[in-house]
């Protein structure tokens, strides 16, 4: 008797003292592919990973302390068969974009204020951002090929919001936007 008891006591100061601490998890989105994106807390951080079949890819560069807020981490804007697309906007700063792979949970490419998406063609176009700034670019999610367009000069707006795509063929790409004057302009790219 007196073995048993020393016995249920090591196993009650193993469960207490000697366990990791679960991670919490706040939201999950389902993903294609059998992935889940989950957004959870592990002791003083918050942060994002992608689970599959019982294994964890934290989500490169998405992580912050608890007592910041969540939408720090991102959310998700679109679901592709290997990526992902996460968007980050903190006040007044321009939408964020990452295209994240799913298998090992990091960036593929960073770019801002997403103007067009195509989830039947998948096909999304965006601002370029760093060494891209000034680009336009057109993302194709079938072949993670990029086409890579100069903006407009002709404008006051650099930034956020100044497109907006009126025509896509397999041959060109017209975008909409303010010229100088603040006249609507429309400028003809021709496919690459």
């Amino acid at each position: 008797m007196k073995n048993a008891l020393h016995i249920l006591f090591l196993l009650i100061c193993f469960s207490c003292f000697g366990g990791n601490p679960k991670d919490i998890i706040f939201k999950s989105h389902v993903l294609k592919g059998g992935y889940t994106l989950e957004y959870k807390r592990h002791d003083s951080i918050n942060y994002a990973c992608l689970v599959k079949d019982g294994k964890e890819a934290e989500v490169s560069e998405h992580e912050s302390d608890t007592n910041m807020p969540l939408d720090l981490l991102g959310k998700l804007y679109a679901d592709f068969d290997s990526t992902f697309v996460m968007t980050t906007h903190i006040g007044a700063d321009p939408i964020k974009i990452e295209i994240i792979n799913k298998i090992n949970g990091a960036t593929v490419m960073y770019g801002a204020s997403p103007f067009y998406l195509d989830t039947v063609k998948n096909l999304m176009m965006f601002e370029g951002s760093y060494r891209r700034r000034g680009k336009l670019i057109l993302y194709n999610f079938n072949t993670n090929k990029t086409e890579v367009y100069v903006a407009p000069q002709d404008t006051h707006c650099f930034c956020c919001f100044c497109w907006k795509l009126i025509s896509l063929t397999p041959t060109e790409i017209q975008i909409e936007y303010l010229n100088m004057n603040h006249e609507k302009v429309i400028k003809t790219y021709q496919r690459q």
